[in-house]
Protein backbone atom coordinates (compact mmCIF):
# COMPACT_ATOMS: atom_id res chain seq x y z
CA UNK A 1 0.00 0.00 0.00
CA UNK A 2 1.15 3.51 -0.86
CA UNK A 3 -0.27 6.54 0.95
CA UNK A 4 -0.02 10.29 0.74
CA UNK A 5 0.06 12.39 3.92
CA UNK A 6 -1.51 15.85 3.99
CA UNK A 7 -1.11 18.17 7.00
CA UNK A 8 -3.82 20.56 8.12
CA UNK A 9 -3.79 22.75 11.25
CA UNK A 10 -6.02 20.34 13.17
CA UNK A 11 -5.69 17.02 11.43
CA UNK A 12 -3.60 14.59 9.47
CA UNK A 13 -5.28 13.13 6.40
CA UNK A 14 -4.06 9.81 5.04
CA UNK A 15 -5.06 9.46 1.38
CA UNK A 16 -4.61 6.03 -0.23
CA UNK A 17 -3.28 5.94 -3.76
CA UNK A 18 -5.08 4.24 -6.65
CA UNK A 19 -4.00 0.77 -5.53
CA UNK A 20 -5.98 1.10 -2.28
CA UNK A 21 -9.31 2.74 -3.23
CA UNK A 22 -11.00 2.64 0.14
CA UNK A 23 -11.22 6.37 0.78
CA UNK A 24 -9.37 8.75 3.13
CA UNK A 25 -8.65 8.25 6.81
CA UNK A 26 -8.73 11.23 9.13
CA UNK A 27 -6.63 11.12 12.27
CA UNK A 28 -8.39 13.87 14.23
CA UNK A 29 -9.26 11.50 17.05
CA UNK A 30 -5.80 9.99 17.16
CA UNK A 31 -4.06 13.34 17.29
CA UNK A 32 -6.53 14.63 19.86
CA UNK A 33 -5.81 11.63 22.06
CA UNK A 34 -2.12 12.37 21.89
CA UNK A 35 -2.65 16.00 22.80
CA UNK A 36 -4.86 14.97 25.72
CA UNK A 37 -2.08 12.68 26.94
CA UNK A 38 0.44 15.51 26.82
CA UNK A 39 -1.96 17.84 28.58
CA UNK A 40 -2.75 15.33 31.33
CA UNK A 41 0.95 14.66 31.95
CA UNK A 42 1.76 18.36 32.11
CA UNK A 43 -1.22 19.16 34.32
CA UNK A 44 -0.49 16.45 36.83
CA UNK A 45 3.21 17.22 36.81
CA UNK A 46 2.44 20.81 37.73
CA UNK A 47 0.00 19.75 40.44
CA UNK A 48 2.36 17.15 41.86
CA UNK A 49 5.44 19.29 42.13
CA UNK A 50 4.16 22.83 42.50
CA UNK A 51 4.36 23.79 46.18
CA UNK A 52 3.08 27.32 46.54
CA UNK A 53 3.64 28.21 50.18
CA UNK A 54 3.53 31.34 52.28
CA UNK A 55 5.51 30.71 55.44
CA UNK A 56 3.94 32.10 58.63
CA UNK A 57 5.60 33.25 61.82
CA UNK A 58 5.92 30.38 64.29
CA UNK A 59 2.80 30.14 66.51
CA UNK A 60 5.01 29.84 69.62
CA UNK A 61 7.85 32.36 69.89
CA UNK A 62 6.82 34.23 66.76
CA UNK A 63 10.04 33.47 64.89
CA UNK A 64 10.15 34.19 61.18
CA UNK A 65 10.10 30.98 59.16
CA UNK A 66 11.25 30.27 55.64
CA UNK A 67 11.94 27.36 53.33
CA UNK A 68 10.17 25.04 50.91
CA UNK A 69 8.38 22.69 51.06
CA UNK A 70 8.71 23.05 54.85
CA UNK A 71 8.78 26.35 56.76
CA UNK A 72 11.64 26.27 59.28
CA UNK A 73 12.15 28.88 62.01
CA UNK A 74 15.16 31.16 61.73
CA UNK A 75 15.49 31.22 65.55
CA UNK A 76 14.50 28.81 68.32
CA UNK A 77 12.63 29.25 71.59
CA UNK A 78 15.30 26.94 73.07
CA UNK A 79 17.74 29.86 73.04
CA UNK A 80 20.47 31.47 70.91
CA UNK A 81 22.35 29.14 68.63
CA UNK A 82 19.71 26.38 68.81
CA UNK A 83 17.90 26.80 65.50
CA UNK A 84 18.39 24.05 62.92
CA UNK A 85 20.39 26.49 60.81
CA UNK A 86 22.58 27.41 63.80
CA UNK A 87 23.27 23.73 64.37
CA UNK A 88 23.66 22.27 60.87
CA UNK A 89 23.65 25.19 58.43
CA UNK A 90 26.78 27.00 57.14
CA UNK A 91 29.04 27.71 60.11
CA UNK A 92 26.81 25.55 62.34
CA UNK A 93 28.02 24.37 65.73
CA UNK A 94 27.45 20.68 64.94
CA UNK A 95 29.22 20.52 61.58
CA UNK A 96 32.38 21.37 59.72
CA UNK A 97 32.65 22.12 56.04
CA UNK A 98 29.98 23.52 53.78
CA UNK A 99 26.91 23.08 55.98
CA UNK A 100 23.39 22.15 54.96
CA UNK A 101 21.12 24.61 53.16
CA UNK A 102 18.32 24.46 55.72
CA UNK A 103 15.83 26.61 53.84
CA UNK A 104 16.47 26.00 50.15
CA UNK A 105 18.15 22.58 50.18
CA UNK A 106 15.36 20.41 51.58
CA UNK A 107 15.21 16.93 50.11
CA UNK A 108 12.02 15.79 48.41
CA UNK A 109 10.12 13.56 48.18
CA UNK A 110 10.60 12.41 51.75
CA UNK A 111 7.34 10.67 52.70
CA UNK A 112 8.29 7.07 51.84
CA UNK A 113 11.62 5.26 51.81
CA UNK A 114 13.43 2.02 50.98
CA UNK A 115 16.71 0.52 52.13
CA UNK A 116 19.41 0.13 49.46
CA UNK A 117 20.96 -2.98 48.00
CA UNK A 118 22.80 -4.07 51.16
CA UNK A 119 19.50 -4.55 52.94
CA UNK A 120 20.78 -2.65 55.98
CA UNK A 121 20.55 0.93 57.23
CA UNK A 122 22.60 2.46 60.03
CA UNK A 123 20.83 5.02 62.25
CA UNK A 124 22.22 7.43 64.86
CA UNK A 125 20.63 10.14 67.00
CA UNK A 126 22.48 13.44 66.56
CA UNK A 127 20.69 15.95 68.78
CA UNK A 128 17.54 16.25 70.89
CA UNK A 129 16.52 19.72 72.05
CA UNK A 130 13.03 19.29 73.46
CA UNK A 131 11.16 19.13 76.74
CA UNK A 132 9.99 15.66 75.67
CA UNK A 133 13.48 14.43 74.79
CA UNK A 134 13.40 11.69 77.42
CA UNK A 135 10.07 10.29 76.21
CA UNK A 136 9.99 10.87 72.45
CA UNK A 137 10.22 7.74 70.33
CA UNK A 138 11.35 7.25 66.73
CA UNK A 139 10.79 4.46 64.26
CA UNK A 140 9.36 3.32 60.95
CA UNK A 141 5.78 2.58 59.95
CA UNK A 142 3.92 0.64 57.29
CA UNK A 143 2.42 3.05 54.69
CA UNK A 144 -0.42 0.58 54.04
CA UNK A 145 -1.23 0.49 57.77
CA UNK A 146 0.39 3.38 59.69
CA UNK A 147 -0.52 1.87 63.06
CA UNK A 148 1.85 -1.00 62.24
CA UNK A 149 5.20 0.32 63.51
CA UNK A 150 8.71 -0.74 64.43
CA UNK A 151 10.36 1.41 67.09
CA UNK A 152 14.01 2.21 66.52
CA UNK A 153 14.79 4.54 69.45
CA UNK A 154 12.95 4.93 72.74
CA UNK A 155 12.75 7.91 75.09
CA UNK A 156 15.86 7.10 77.14
CA UNK A 157 17.96 6.80 73.98
CA UNK A 158 19.84 10.06 73.52
CA UNK A 159 22.39 11.69 71.23
CA UNK A 160 24.94 9.12 70.09
CA UNK A 161 22.60 6.11 70.28
CA UNK A 162 23.19 3.84 67.28
CA UNK A 163 21.44 0.89 65.71
CA UNK A 164 20.93 -1.01 62.48
CA UNK A 165 17.71 -1.50 60.56
CA UNK A 166 17.66 -4.59 58.33
CA UNK A 167 15.19 -5.58 55.64
CA UNK A 168 14.86 -9.37 55.40
CA UNK A 169 12.42 -9.52 52.50
CA UNK A 170 8.72 -10.30 52.52
CA UNK A 171 7.94 -7.05 54.32
CA UNK A 172 9.95 -8.06 57.40
CA UNK A 173 12.12 -5.43 59.10
CA UNK A 174 14.45 -5.97 62.06
CA UNK A 175 16.19 -3.41 64.24
CA UNK A 176 18.81 -3.72 66.97
CA UNK A 177 20.70 -1.20 69.05
CA UNK A 178 24.31 -2.19 69.54
CA UNK A 179 24.61 -4.85 72.20
CA UNK A 180 20.86 -5.36 72.48
CA UNK A 181 18.37 -7.90 71.18
CA UNK A 182 16.62 -7.24 67.89
CA UNK A 183 12.95 -6.44 67.46
CA UNK A 184 11.00 -6.91 64.24
CA UNK A 185 7.79 -6.12 62.40
CA UNK A 186 6.27 -7.17 59.08
CA UNK A 187 4.80 -4.53 56.79
CA UNK A 188 2.14 -5.08 54.18
CA UNK A 189 3.75 -2.59 51.79
CA UNK A 190 6.80 -4.79 51.31
CA UNK A 191 10.11 -2.96 51.44
CA UNK A 192 8.56 0.54 51.56
CA UNK A 193 8.31 2.38 54.87
CA UNK A 194 7.95 5.82 56.38
CA UNK A 195 9.51 7.40 59.49
CA UNK A 196 7.56 8.53 62.54
CA UNK A 197 8.11 10.45 65.77
CA UNK A 198 6.03 9.61 68.84
CA UNK A 199 5.47 12.21 71.56
CA UNK A 200 3.12 12.60 74.56
CA UNK A 201 -0.25 14.15 73.76
CA UNK A 202 -2.20 16.54 76.03
CA UNK A 203 -4.58 13.78 77.15
CA UNK A 204 -1.86 11.32 78.15
CA UNK A 205 -1.96 9.37 74.89
CA UNK A 206 0.86 9.25 72.36
CA UNK A 207 0.74 11.49 69.31
CA UNK A 208 2.40 10.11 66.20
CA UNK A 209 3.81 12.40 63.54
CA UNK A 210 4.70 10.89 60.18
CA UNK A 211 7.11 11.60 57.34
CA UNK A 212 4.06 11.59 55.09
CA UNK A 213 2.35 14.91 55.97
CA UNK A 214 -1.02 13.67 54.75
CA UNK A 215 -1.18 11.47 57.85
CA UNK A 216 -0.63 14.40 60.22
CA UNK A 217 -3.98 15.80 61.29
CA UNK A 218 -4.00 19.58 61.14
CA UNK A 219 -7.75 20.22 61.39
CA UNK A 220 -8.64 23.34 63.33
CA UNK A 221 -5.10 24.68 63.42
CA UNK A 222 -5.55 28.29 62.39
CA UNK A 223 -2.70 29.65 60.30
CA UNK A 224 -1.39 26.25 59.23
CA UNK A 225 0.04 26.89 55.74
CA UNK A 226 0.06 23.27 54.57
CA UNK A 227 -2.72 22.04 52.33
CA UNK A 228 -1.47 18.45 52.49
CA UNK A 229 -1.14 18.18 56.28
CA UNK A 230 1.35 19.49 58.82
CA UNK A 231 5.00 18.86 57.92
CA UNK A 232 6.63 17.43 61.04
CA UNK A 233 9.84 16.23 59.34
CA UNK A 234 12.34 17.95 57.09
CA UNK A 235 15.06 15.98 55.27
CA UNK A 236 18.52 16.88 53.95
CA UNK A 237 20.79 14.79 51.74
CA UNK A 238 24.53 14.56 52.24
CA UNK A 239 27.20 14.78 49.57
CA UNK A 240 27.88 18.51 49.65
CA UNK A 241 31.08 18.52 51.73
CA UNK A 242 29.46 18.70 55.17
CA UNK A 243 30.87 16.65 58.06
CA UNK A 244 29.09 15.84 61.33
CA UNK A 245 31.12 16.65 64.43
CA UNK A 246 29.45 13.95 66.55
CA UNK A 247 30.49 11.14 64.22
CA UNK A 248 33.61 12.70 62.70
CA UNK A 249 32.54 11.67 59.21
CA UNK A 250 31.40 13.43 56.06
CA UNK A 251 27.77 13.16 55.03
CA UNK A 252 27.57 11.00 51.90
CA UNK A 253 25.00 10.96 49.10
CA UNK A 254 23.12 8.02 50.62
CA UNK A 255 22.95 9.63 54.08
CA UNK A 256 20.08 11.85 55.21
CA UNK A 257 19.62 14.14 58.18
CA UNK A 258 16.02 14.19 59.41
CA UNK A 259 14.89 17.04 61.65
CA UNK A 260 11.59 16.78 63.54
CA UNK A 261 9.05 19.14 65.11
CA UNK A 262 7.36 17.39 68.06
CA UNK A 263 4.37 19.69 68.58
CA UNK A 264 1.12 20.22 66.68
CA UNK A 265 1.18 23.38 64.58
CA UNK A 266 -0.69 25.63 67.02
CA UNK A 267 1.78 24.72 69.81
CA UNK A 268 4.89 24.71 67.64
CA UNK A 269 7.93 26.94 67.35
CA UNK A 270 8.72 25.23 64.01
CA UNK A 271 12.43 24.87 64.80
CA UNK A 272 12.70 21.18 63.76
CA UNK A 273 15.49 20.57 66.28
CA UNK A 274 13.42 18.51 68.72
CA UNK A 275 14.79 15.25 67.36
CA UNK A 276 17.54 15.10 64.74
CA UNK A 277 18.60 11.71 63.43
CA UNK A 278 20.98 10.53 60.72
CA UNK A 279 19.91 7.59 58.54
CA UNK A 280 21.91 5.99 55.76
CA UNK A 281 21.74 3.51 52.88
CA UNK A 282 18.18 4.58 52.11
CA UNK A 283 16.48 6.35 49.24
CA UNK A 284 13.09 7.96 48.94
CA UNK A 285 10.23 6.49 46.93
CA UNK A 286 7.95 8.72 44.80
CA UNK A 287 4.32 9.01 45.84
CA UNK A 288 2.22 6.23 44.26
CA UNK A 289 -0.41 8.84 43.41
CA UNK A 290 2.14 10.90 41.49
CA UNK A 291 3.24 7.85 39.57
CA UNK A 292 -0.39 7.11 38.78
CA UNK A 293 -0.90 10.61 37.39
CA UNK A 294 2.05 10.31 35.07
CA UNK A 295 0.95 6.78 34.19
CA UNK A 296 -2.38 8.09 32.94
CA UNK A 297 -0.66 10.56 30.66
CA UNK A 298 1.77 7.92 29.42
CA UNK A 299 -1.13 5.52 28.82
CA UNK A 300 -2.91 8.09 26.65
CA UNK A 301 0.29 8.80 24.75
CA UNK A 302 0.75 5.06 24.24
CA UNK A 303 -2.78 4.80 22.90
CA UNK A 304 -2.03 7.66 20.53
CA UNK A 305 1.01 5.86 19.17
CA UNK A 306 -0.86 2.56 18.78
CA UNK A 307 -3.83 4.10 16.97
CA UNK A 308 -1.47 6.07 14.78
CA UNK A 309 0.30 2.90 13.67
CA UNK A 310 -3.00 1.15 13.03
CA UNK A 311 -4.29 4.07 11.00
CA UNK A 312 -1.24 4.07 8.79
CA UNK A 313 -1.53 0.30 8.30
CA UNK A 314 -5.12 0.76 7.23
Amino acid sequence: MRIALHWAPDQIVVTPTSDHPHGSYTMNTVKSLGLVGLAVSALFAAQAFATPLTCPNAPIGGSTTQGSPTCVATTSTDGPGKSLNDLYGPGGSQITGTGLDIYNGQYTPSAHWQIGGTGGSFNVILTEIAGNANVNTFGIYDPSNPSNMLQLFSGPDSAGAKGTLVYNGGGNFQFALFGQAATSATFGDGSIFGYYLGTPGPDGTTLYFYSDPKLNNSAGEAGNPYSDGMHHMVAYQGGNGTSINATGGELLNNEFLLGWEDQVFKNSDLDYNDFVVLVESVHSVPEPAVLGMFGLGVLLLGGFATLRRRSFKA
